[in-house]
Order: C-alpha cells, then sequence, then structure tokens
C-alpha cells in the first residue's frame, strides 16, 4: 500500500525520472478510516490558537515550530516568520521575507531562528526582534532544518547534502554527500543534534553518525537495502523521526525495516520487517517504542528486541505523524487536524481534539508537557500534552 501522502506526483515523477525526492499526495485505491469511535478519558486543553499566515499542501511543506524558553517561531508558505508568546500565542514580532517560498524549518538556538526555502536559501532571524542576520544560498531546495547546537545549524537539501552552517555568520563550515536513488518519498529526517555529533538518516536506507566540528563521519548503518525489480518497490526512504534511548537510536525505512543502532559505534542491536516514513518515540517512564507505520496503524514494541505489544489499527491510512509519547500516553495528529491520544500500555484510544481544518503538518513539538502544533492552514495551537490526569 503507497502511503496516504502519495497520488498524481508518482505519475509525474515516474514520467520525468525525478534523480532527487519525488512530490507525492494521497493514494486513493482505499479510503481513510473513519474517526473511530472511543471512551475517552479526558478532555484536551487547548491553552491557545492563532492563525500565522497561509500553509501550503502537505506533500510540499515541512515546517515545524520552534520552541525557546519564551516564544513558539512558525513561518508560512509564503515567507511569513513570526514569534509567538510561548504562554498566551500573542504576537511579539513578525518578518515577511522577501521572495521567499518556505519549505522547511524552523530551528533555533544561539539566539537564531532559521528557516529553510525552496529556492536553497538557509535565512536566519534574529529571535529579539526578527530581523534577517544572514541568508546563505545553499545547492538545492531546502526540506530540512536542525536545531542550532554546538554553534551550527545543519540543513538537509534536495540532492542529498546536508550543510552545516556557522549560527553567528551563515558560513559554510562542511558538506556531505550522500547519493540519492531515482525516486524516493518527499521528505527527509530532520538531522538530530547530540552532543558533538549529528546523527542523519538518507533516502538510501543508511544512517550516518558525523563530528559537528569537521563532519567527518563516525560511522555509517545499513538499515534496509533495497529490493524489488521497479524504482517503486525499492523505495527505502529513513525519513521518520529518529528516537534515542540509553545509548541507542531507532531508526526505520519505507518499505524496509525497524533497526536498533548503538550511538557510540552504529552496530546493529536488532532488526524487523517494518515499513515507516514518520518514525516513532520512547518514554522512559514507560519504555515501550511507540512507532507510526506507513499504513498508519500505530505500533507498540519492545526496545529490547523489538517485539510486538499490541497495534492500534484504528486510524489506518489517516496519514498520521511520527508519535509524541508523554509518560504512559503517545499522541499523533492525522490529515484532516486532529490530533489522537493512545494509551502506551495497550494502543487504546483515550482522547481526540481538532487543532486545525488542515493536515498536521509535522510531528508536534513538546515543550514542558504542551504540545506545539501545526496545521496545514496555517493554525499554530498549544495544547496540554496529557488528558486524565487532572
Amino acid at each position: 500500500m503507497i502511503p496516504v501522502v502519495l497520488r498524481f506526483w508518482l505519475v509525474a515523477a515516474l514520467l520525468l525520472s525525478l534523480s532527487a525526492c519525488g512530490l507525492w499526495t494521497r493514494d486513493t485505491t482505499e479510503s481513510p478510516a473513519p474517526l473511530p469511535e472511543f471512551t475517552a478519558v479526558g478532555s484536551p486543553d487547548t491553552l491557545w490558537s492563532r492563525s500565522i499566515g497561509r500553509g501550503a499542501d502537505r506533500s510540499i511543506w515541512q515546517v515545524k515550530p520552534a520552541v525557546t524558553d519564551d516564544l513558539v517561531v512558525v513561518a508560512d508558505s509564503r515567507g511569513r516568520v513570526s514569534a509567538l508568546d510561548r504562554n498566551t500565542g500573542n504576537p511579539r514580532w513578525e518578518n515577511r521575507l522577501r521572495a521567499v517560498r518556505v519549505s522547511s524549518g524552523v530551528g533555533a538556538g544561539a539566539d537564531i531562528a532559521v528557516v529553510g526555502a525552496m529556492d536553497g536559501s538557509a535565512i536566519a532571524l534574529n529571535l529579539d526582534n526578527g530581523d534577517e542576520i544572514w541568508r546563505t544560498q545553499l545547492s538545492s531546495e531546502v526540506l530540512a532544518v536542525s536545531t542550532v547546537a554546538g554553534g551550527i545549524v545543519v540543513a538537509r537539501t534536495n540532492d542529498g547534502r546536508l550543510h552545516a552552517l556557522d549560527a553567528a555568520s551563515g558560513t559554510v563550515r562542511w558538506t556531505v554527500l550522500r547519493t540519492t536513488p531515482a525516486l524516493s518519498l518527499r521528505g527527509v529526517q530532520v538531522p538530530q543534534m547530540l552532543p558533538g555529533r549529528v546523527l542523519a538518516s538518507f533516502d538510501t536506507g543508511r544512517l550516518l553518525m558525523l563530528g559537528t566540528t569537521r563532519g567527518n563521519v563516525l560511522w555509517e548503518a545499513t538499515i534496509a537495502v533495497p529490493s524489488g525489480r521497479s524504482e517503486l518497490e525499492r523505495l527505502i526512504d529513513a525519513d521518520g523521526h529518529i528516537p534515542v534511548y540509553r545509548g541507542v537510536a531507532f531508526a526505520s525505512t519505507y518499505q524496509g525495516r525497524l533497526a536498533a543502532v548503538t550511538l557510540d559505534s552504529g552496530d546493529l542491536i536488532w532488526a524487523r520487517d517494518f515499513s515507516s516514513y514518520q518514525g516513532g518515540d520512547i518514554h522512559g517512564d514507560s519504555e515501550i517504542l511507540v512507532m507510526t507505520a506507513a499504513d498508519s496503524h500505530v505500533w507498540g514494541l519492545d526496545p529490547r528486541n523489538g517485539g510486538d505489544l499490541w497495534q492500534q489499527r484504528g486510524l489506518r491510512l489517516r496519514d498520521l505523524t511520527g508519535p509524541v509519547v508523554i509518560g504512559d500516553q503517545a499522541v499523533v495528529g492525522d490529515f484532516q487536524g486532529y490530533l489522537h491520544w493512545l494509551s502506551v500500555d495497550d494502543g487504546r484510544i483515550l482522547a481526540r481534539t481538532r487543532a486545525g481544518s488542515g493536515a498536521i503538518v509535522t510531528r508536534p513539538v513538546l515543550r514542558d508537557d504542551v504540545l506545539y502544533v501545526v496545521s496545514g492552514n496555517g493554525q499554530v495551537s498549544a495544547i496540554r500534552a496529557r488528558v486524565g490526569h487532572d
């Protein structure tokens, strides 16, 4: 089953023989599951909600909010970057970037916020007032922007390159290239900043750990190997969020595998057949790995060996985001703007609310037990992360 985010762009991509990420929307061979009935254990509490401008089709807009101590920084597809008060949602500043179509971000840290654009530029703004600090032209469309850490921000471009940019000046410190297949899913993993290291995955099903100073490869691991006769059958993109827990990274690929890999050496602990382009999450309170599969089934797995613990099938093909796990609950967003709370213990649905009329664009951001969510119609919301704990 082709993921829900695929449709007519598949035909276009095949005809054009794209050498980079293909463009995808929903497959219509099977309808998404209707909203399932359930017994609620509590009511989600929306703290505030604001319109931040014009969103875009989910297949080409991969913008997430950046959350700092006091701000939520968001961007719309037409180049308007806004900073909202984290507690109230009230506007702090706004910058309308001229002739910019924002495609990715927002990454924040070290007093800057960074967005990526379709024309290949990475743009940094001052967190205090929104003024543009620097603009760096990269090799192709910017599909993902990391947080800012260790004096750098890492941008992933459409041609398979990782660019480490100096946070103060925008100067490119280093670039790492990995070949891209002839056809791949639209979207990439956001490079994850670890102390002194960068964890990144690629459309070839490989996982890399890089040093932040020089971009040197500390280790490289194969999560999945492409198989099949057609380019479509050989898709093995590793695009989803990679949870890190107790020195282990849990990386997944589309039409491939889920694997547990040691952070120190890249050694494989276990691997199993699994298809996911959204990834998963894990929390120390539950010690259960929660994964969103390509068909939008949500799985609870044993992180020690990858064994099945439960599966929630009621949200099938609803184009779920990767989960955010908070204690004994997991939250996923869907293509109609709904957030669903699941029990980490058994996968049952606990609660539901609608954050916006558009699709939940990216995995929600968790900060201090509050979820910050962006929907495709340009709505950003702050919602308490847990239900039924009052």
